[in-house]
């Protein structure tokens, strides 16, 4: 036994890798566009999502002014200056009231509380921690930076409390007025996120759904050229890279929203402080610029290559018995895993540059503003004039984290902008691809099923695969077209299918130029059987009636008629028998009777059988050429053959070869003709003139 060369088996992933780098000529510009012009459509709930945010955002930034107001005014506040009043704290004998250092005329009946040395102690006059210079603990004696000297005592914590006992109830009412605006910001958020997420999933509806009709408007030469797992991730992955491309737009515009907001608030607690963080702003734009087109090409690979890993494991699964047969296992798998690898390592690459360049950056440049808020107020701190209160400081710091924290929604969605952008690209190439020609259906025409090919020629590229082609079928003669493979037949029936557009010469039925009607006017009159019947998910029944009303008998009767009922009746359930995928559950013959079932249920005026009996045994062919009989009569039918069987009794039989009809007739005359024809029938069936 000859050995089997090893590379002569013909991987189905072989030559995936030259559209790697392809990119797609669209501008950023373009893309959003396109995406907001989608997103547009839901425009209300769009606008309803910012307005929640604007206010959740405001609520957010109203938050810290209450805790400033807590620290300050309550907790901290008690560290002041306290004046005699008829009313207030009553301490001593005497009663106090906080006053501003504003207020203070003179420094006589007025005490200052301070924290020193894990302690509070009180001092006649007027007095800050920031003012002591030394504390003598033996004699409770305080030096002021001004070398003055005055008498402090540590305060009790009852003497304490007495003091707090006016900050009781406000600081109740804020920690109640806290956790309002928290469980309002919490249904606010949820309220933005739930109208986000419907526009988002509207967007990603209506882009399906336009895709998938696009698909219904596409050429062939598309589906022949485009894997179908590609296209498949087209519309299912890219669909949503789209809408991510349209969350990432949001993210964005929400967190400039939310930038501006707290650069307004922190420009009112310290408008110097808020300009020393904008000498940021430079750095962080030129960082996520160079960033964004550094992590660009890898995103634009890692998209194309999961593209080319569904594709290439469609068509892995697809072939698997093939693989099998040719004990090709390990072989395919080696080169599955070398485009896991790439995209592998373009994974590595991209994440790579995001740890280098990524969040860590950011927090660097956060951590350098915070430690610069230190140094501004401690500075400040040093002089009694300029001393901030912990309640401000916790203010200009909360403030400066939330300027930041928009910039990381803006940073962590870079990524997910590059590969959004890259997504969108691809279904909206498809979205942009050149539809069929002649397209629509207005009512179906009542073809006789007379057809004439004049001067045909056809070309798939720049070779002719029809040349010249000229017969006459008459209505209800029956048709045999044979030749070898590559001799044209089948694309002259693709031809009058017009699944692709004529380019040279005329077809008529009916005497009227097939032009005039739109493609889907001819087809509705011509019934096609593939050499490999097209089946799909659901019942016998739903394969059969595939799209129109038709009752349980007349089923019956249509698979009766063509003897397929009794295959069917064997099945407890019938027509309602669950069918598996594309039909694996019956054999070749019984799948073509349910295709000439559904095709006698429609009745056409015009019959194509594509090599309809080449994969059958013959027993099934006999049964098969018994529904035939059935199923072409009274109709043109043609039948692109194999088996020469089949054709026999054909009306008229043409022979193709080179793209070229060089034989027609009948059986008997072109067997008499010593030709091309009586040569193909004889390797068939030896020199048996009188065969079956």
């Amino acid at each position: 036994m000859k050995k089997t060369d090893k590379n002569s088996f013909k991987s189905p992933l072989a030559n995936r890798k030259k559209s790697f780098d392809k990119y797609y000529n669209y501008s950023a510009e373009t893309i959003i566009k396109r995406v907001l012009k989608y997103a547009w459509k839901s425009k209300t709930l769009i606008f309803v999502s910012f307005l929640f945010l604007i206010l959740f955002t405001y609520l957010e930034l109203f938050q810290p002014k209450l805790i400033n107001s807590l620290l300050d005014d309550h907790l901290l506040g008690v560290q002041t200056t306290w004046s005699e009043a008829d009313t207030g704290v009553e301490f001593g004998g005497k009663h106090y009231v906080k006053i501003e250092k504003s207020d203070i005329v003179d420094e006589e009946n007025i005490i200052s509380i301070i924290y020193y040395d894990n302690g509070y102690y009180y001092i006649d006059g007027v007095a800050y921690s920031s003012d002591i210079k030394e504390f003598n603990a033996t004699t409770g004696q305080f030096v002021l930076k001004n070398d003055i000297v005055v008498d402090g005592k540590k305060l009790s914590n009852e003497e304490l409390k007495l003091f707090y006992s006016p900050s009781i109830h406000p600081i109740i009412r804020i920690i109640i007025i806290y956790g309002a605006l928290t469980l309002i910001i919490i249904v606010l958020r949820y309220l933005q996120h739930v109208f986000f997420l419907t526009a988002s999933m509207r967007l990603t509806l209506d882009i399906r759904k336009d895709a998938f009709e696009k698909l219904n408007r596409l050429p062939m030469k598309y589906f022949i050229s485009e894997p179908s797992g590609k296209i498949v991730t087209k519309i299912t992955s890219d669909s949503e890279g789209a809408r991510g491309l349209y969350e990432v737009i949001f993210s964005i515009l929400t967190a400039v929203i939310s930038l501006i907001m707290v650069y307004v608030e922190l420009f009112r607690v310290n408008w110097k402080l808020t300009l020393l963080t904008l000498l940021a702003t430079p750095l962080i734009l030129l960082w996520m610029t160079v960033y964004r087109k550094t992590n660009n090409k890898y995103h634009h690979r890692i998209r194309e290559m999961n593209s080319i890993i569904n594709a290439s494991m469609a068509q892995y699964v697809d072939g698997m018995s093939i693989i099998q047969q040719f004990n090709k296992e390990e072989e395919m798998t080696n080169e599955y895993d070398g485009l896991l690898k790439t995209n592998y390592n373009n994974k590595m690459k991209a994440l790579k540059i995001n740890s280098l360049f990524g969040g860590e950056l950011l927090l660097l440049i956060q951590n350098a503003l915070i430690a610069l808020i230190i140094y501004y107020f401690g500075r400040q701190f040093l002089s009694a004039e300029g001393a901030i209160t912990a309640g401000a400081l916790y203010l200009c710091v909360t403030y400066i984290n939330k300027v930041f924290e928009p910039i990381r929604e803006i940073f962590a969605n870079l990524n997910s902008l590059e590969d959004s952008f890259v997504a969108s690209t691809r279904i909206f190439d498809l979205l942009d691809q050149e539809e069929d020609k002649y397209l629509g259906f207005n009512e179906k025409p009542n073809f006789k099923g007379d057809i004439k090919f004049e001067h045909v020629s056809f070309a798939y590229d720049d070779t002719k695969v029809l040349k010249d082609i000229n017969i006459h079928v008459k209505p209800g003669e029956f048709i045999g077209l044979v030749g070898h493979t590559g001799s044209g037949k089948s694309t002259m029936m693709i031809v009058l299918q017009r699944f692709y557009d004529l380019q040279e010469g005329k077809i008529l039925i009916d005497d009227v130029d097939y032009m005039n009607y739109t493609k889907q006017e001819v087809r509705s009159n011509i019934g096609y059987v593939l050499q490999e019947p097209a089946l799909f998910s659901g019942t016998i029944k739903s394969n059969i009636t595939f799209g129109i009303d038709a009752t349980d008998e007349e089923v019956e009767k249509v698979l009766e008629m063509i003897g397929a009922k009794k295959f069917v009746d064997e099945y407890p359930d019938g027509i309602n028998t669950k069918l598996e995928y594309l039909g694996s559950n019956l054999s070749t013959g019984e799948k073509q009777l349910i295709s000439f079932a559904r095709i006698l249920l429609r009745n056409p005026a015009i019959l194509i059988l594509d090599e309809a009996t080449a994969n059958i045994d013959t027993e099934t062919e006999l049964m098969i050429q018994k529904a035939l009989k059935i199923l072409a009569a009274g109709r043109t039918t043609f039948v692109v053959a194999h088996r020469l069987s089949t054709i026999r009794n054909a009306d008229n039989i043409y022979v193709l070869d080179d793209g070229m009809i060089v034989e027609s007739g009948t059986h008997e005359k072109l067997y008499n003709l010593n030709g091309k024809y009586r040569a193909m029938y004889e390797a068939q069936y030896g020199n048996s003139h009188n065969k079956n």
